[in-house]
């Protein structure tokens, strides 16, 4: 299984619309899907301040394939901000510079890449991944 950061790389390189969604559908996982929805979905909101100061790891102990049940669970608003913003830098803290860098950029719904879009996201997983 792909890295996420590695699934956006071969993402970027794919040429047609059709070989971008092959690139999604061939690396499907829940880490992905649930950054689809965080990025693309409006109604999914992580409880966090828009901008989390973080140290990149030198070297990363965790993926965001192992980190996704973790940030999920900064949705829930009865618990502060401030105990979020702790966690979800010691997650930014724990993944490879890239992936943290994804995942952030994600958490604003700001996850830009040539041929990204959430159009794309539904041809791949159809509306069953948004709300």
């Amino acid at each position: 299984m792909l890295q996420i950061h590695e699934v956006f790389t071969a993402l970027g390189r794919a040429n047609s619309h059709n070989e971008k969604a092959k690139a999604l559908l061939d690396n499907d996982s829940l880490a992905l899907r649930t950054l689809m929805r965080l990025n693309f979905d409006p109604s999914i909101k992580l409880n966090v301040s828009d901008e989390v100061e973080y140290t990149e790891a030198e070297v990363p102990t965790q993926t965001l394939h192992a980190a996704t049940r973790k940030y999920v669970g900064l949705t829930n608003q009865r618990v502060t901000k401030d105990v979020n913003d702790t966690q979800f830098r010691e997650i930014l803290e724990a993944l490879d510079p890239r992936e943290a860098k994804i995942l952030n950029n994600a958490k604003n719904k700001q996850l830009k890449m040539r041929g990204l879009s959430r159009k794309l996201a539904i041809q791949v997983w159809g509306n069953r991944i948004f709300r």
